[in-house]
């Protein structure tokens, strides 16, 4: 079975997953971008949002195959200066592969989603390690503070965002896979010097990739 079929047949798994009776699984399942499947850079969010993948089946994307904004946009201009694109209309960048620390959307209609439980990421973890077996990336990059915070406690080790965001470059271990750790603001929230630090962290990603 090559990458794709393992993909496809993960994403099913996770879509019909139910270990979690108190949140909201996805509507439809993840759509597979074989750009993605051998991917270097893998991007870790917290969990789906209301009307993003989990009604789309791809991250960063609506269900008119539109970059979502602002986010998807701001993400996106800095992942083009290394070769990289989340919008579905692009032709020559291959697409980072992308996923949550968290499959399923824990908020409630028209309210913000929240933190996932020590429970729910245990439940979640199987998955998670499944996709990076897969898909071997050499960078990981946690994408806002509730999917670094959720990352973190999930290995066992339960570190603030701001001592995460000192330990850039990082090498860790997720499984059995060693790789590179970043983390960043998430594209749509306000944070102090966002821009300054996504060029800052882009261009060390940059370096590595070059290697």
């Amino acid at each position: 079975m090559n990458d794709i079929d393992k993909l496809q047949q993960l994403y099913t798994g996770i879509h019909n997953c139910r270990r979690c009776p108190s949140i909201f699984p996805s509507l439809v399942p993840r759509r597979v971008i074989e750009s993605a499947s051998d991917s270097e850079i893998v991007l870790v969010a917290q969990a789906p949002s209301e009307a993003g993948v989990r009604k789309s089946g791809l991250h960063w994307a609506g269900c008119d195959s539109e970059l979502r904004r602002p986010g998807g946009v701001f993400l996106d201009k800095y992942l083009r200066l290394i070769g990289y694109s989340v919008d579905p209309r692009e032709q020559v960048y291959p697409r980072p592969y992308t996923t949550n620390v968290l499959h399923c959307w824990t908020g409630r209609r028209g309210k913000r989603d929240r933190k996932p439980s020590p429970i729910e990421l245990s439940n979640c973890k199987s998955w998670l390690l499944m996709e990076f077996e897969i898909i071997k990336p050499k960078v990981m990059i946690l994408l806002g503070q509730l999917a670094a915070d959720s990352f973190a406690c999930t290995c066992g080790e339960c570190l603030s965002f701001s001592k995460l965001l000192g330990r850039q470059g990082e090498m860790i271990s997720f499984g059995e896979l060693p790789l590179f750790c970043f983390v960043l603001p998430h594209p749509s929230a306000p944070y102090p010097g966002k821009s300054e630090l996504y060029s800052k962290v882009i261009q060390q990603i940059g370096g590595l990739l070059r290697v």
